[in-house]
Order: structure tokens, then sequence, then C-alpha cells
């Protein structure tokens, strides 16, 4: 079958199944069972694909008909212009966490530490403190409470040729000494609290906290006071909903709390210093 004919089918299946994402994920799927750029398939529309590939093709298809994260689905997905390993261990990165990472790049690029130590807190697949290690020097170090989320994790710094400290602790449990900067996406949806689909495929202790998605988060503010140096800084990605009591109770334990908001004007972040 054509490329073109095959992309319009695929997609007519995915609306079919209600993925609103039908266009972009027809285009990955084919990109990534033919092995060829997008760039390849658009220019030869006449490009047929194999029975191999259309058999495996149609297995795909069906995963992502049933909700099935297409990055899940590929093993990749990209973040802050990298190319991450993921599975069914960790969660999938998301596009308002490359704003957590821009400002903590702004705030490395303008310390006077000449080799700043910066941790990640719940690293899951390494995306934020890798996407760190690529763009400034510092000595990096990040904990995971999975053993299966820090070894995605140690397999995407070997890929992307980082040096990081990777230590198992429920969030600094295992933590010693303190640091420059500090930054976590912790679970923070509350329970029961999003009807997506897709969610529902990715490990519920990376998304799902109780006390309506801020036990992880407090906890982890009570311990991250011992761990910050004088003149460093906390940032932490939170749920909307919940940032204003957040910051209230970041204020008692911490001298400068912010909220900030991300690109769709929503209370995202916490910074702390």
């Amino acid at each position: 079958m054509k490329n073109t004919d095959t992309k319009k089918q695929i997609i007519a299946e995915l609306k079919s199944a209600g993925i609103h994402s039908a266009e972009i994920d027809a285009q990955i799927l084919l990109e990534f069972v033919t092995k060829k750029s997008r760039e390849f398939l658009l220019a030869n529309p006449e490009f047929e694909l194999s029975d191999a590939e259309i058999k495996k093709l149609d297995n795909l298809i069906n995963q992502r008909k049933k909700h099935y994260p297409i990055a899940y689905i590929t093993g990749h997905k990209e973040f802050f212009g990298l190319d991450f390993f993921v599975d069914k261990n960790v969660l999938i990165p998301r596009p308002e966490t490359e704003q957590l990472v821009e400002t903590a790049l702004n705030f490395l690029q303008t310390t006077n530490h000449q080799l700043p130590t910066i941790l990640d807190v719940g690293t899951g697949s390494g995306n934020i403190i890798i996407s760190l290690a690529k763009n400034v020097s510092g000595n990096f170090s990040a904990s995971e409470n999975s053993t299966s989320a820090l070894e995605v994790a140690k397999k995407n710094a070997a890929k992307h040729n980082v040096i990081i400290e990777f230590i198992m602790s429920d969030l600094f449990e295992n933590i010693t000494g303190k640091f420059d900067l500090i930054v976590a996406n912790l679970p923070y949806v509350p329970a029961n609290g999003s009807n997506d689909e897709e969610i529902k495929h990715e490990p519920e202790s990376a998304i799902f906290a109780n006390e309506n998605g801020q036990e992880i988060i407090k906890r982890f503010l009570n311990e991250a006071k011992d761990h910050l140096n004088d003149d460093g800084l906390i940032l932490l990605e939170l749920d909307p909903r919940n940032a204003k009591s957040l910051a209230t109770y970041a204020a008692k334990l911490f001298k400068n709390v912010e909220i900030l908001k991300d690109y769709s004007d929503k209370d995202r972040f916490l910074k702390i210093f």
C-alpha cells in the first residue's frame, strides 16, 4: 500500500477511536515502522510499505486505538530538543516541564558558582537533569524511588553522554549534603483527579498523590529545607489547582516563595529561594 494511502487509513482509524492527535500519530507511526524520515515520506508519496511493515503497523494502530500512549509504542519522546527513551515505567515528559528547565538554566547561567551542585528529585526518565547537563557545567545528581525508572534514566544519561550521580532514594531519604539548585516534578494529580485515558497507562506512582495531590510535595518541601544552600534555588512543578495552597505552605518553611505561570497562563511552578 502506498505511503499516502496508508496515512489516510491510519488517520481515519484513529479518529474513529477518539484519538484527537490522529494526524501527528499517523505520521509518527509511519516513520517508526518504515524507519524513514518525515521528509522522505512527504517527498515520496508513492513509496510502498512491505507486507511485514503493514502487519507491524496494524498491531501498533490497534494499541493506539486503545489509547496506549504513542511515546510508549515507539519508545521515544522528544523533550527540550533531545530524544529520550521512555517505557511504561516512567512518566512521559510533558511540554510544560520544558519551562522548568528554561527557568533552571537562566538561574545556572547567572549564578556565581563555577560548578554548581544540582539535584533532580524523582527524576523518572531523567529528562530534566539530562537537559540541564547538556546545556551547563555542574555537578549533577538525581534521585528516584523506582528501580525500573532509575534504569531508564541511566540509559538516557548514557545515550546523551552526560555524567550524573543516580541515587536510589525516596525523596531525600538517601541524599546527603546541600545543593545550589534542586528541581522536581513530583506526583501532583489528585487521586481520581483525571479522566485522561492515556494517563491510565502511565505509572500511578509517578502521577497521583494523596491529600488532593499535595502530600508528596509537602513532604518534599519539609525535607528540602535541609538540603538547599543559602543562595540556592528550588524549582518545583505542581498542579495549578494547588499552587496557592502549596505556596502558603512553603512560605512557612522558606524566606522567598513565588508562583510562576506556564505559557498557558496557569500557576504551574513554585520558585523558592
